[in-house]
């Protein structure tokens, strides 16, 4: 479509320059020359105008725009959890032990008091240590 205007507008504006026939001869022709110049030089500028317009579209121009920072919120990263074999091994470990025992306590006396014999538990707390075998595992 283009094409074809811009081929319309070209020979028009060829056919504005070449000079008619009707015109030899006429004495009024002299008279008016300087108009019909102006009028096809100002068809000229107009055309070449229209031409460039119609090979070359400029862009509309839009609003200055203004920056603006997103607002995101960014996640921390995942936390990486590295692990590691730990082997089978060997490991000294406290087993506890708790020890109930009735006694007798002989009578006596305690802050000016007789205590008469009685029978008393006592509690004994006490252990030992051992070796264990501790299976392999991740940590």
């Amino acid at each position: 479509m283009r094409k074809v205007l811009a081929a319309a507008l070209v020979g028009s504006l060829v056919l504005t320059l070449l000079p008619s026939a009707a015109l030899a001869g006429d004495p009024h022709a002299v008279r008016h020359r300087w108009e019909g110049v102006a009028i096809g030089a100002g068809t000229v500028v107009l055309g070449g105008l229209l031409l460039h317009a119609l090979q070359r579209p400029y862009p509309a121009v839009a609003a200055p725009q203004v920056y603006t920072p997103p607002s995101v919120v960014y996640a921390p990263p995942p936390v990486v959890e590295y692990r590691t074999w730990v082997p089978g091994h060997y490991q000294d470990r406290w087993v506890p032990v708790t020890e109930r025992q009735r006694v007798w306590v002989e009578g006596h006396s305690e802050n000016g008091w007789w205590v008469p014999g009685h029978w008393e538990e006592r509690v004994r707390s006490g252990g030992y240590w051992t070796r264990v075998w501790v299976e392999g595992h991740w940590r």
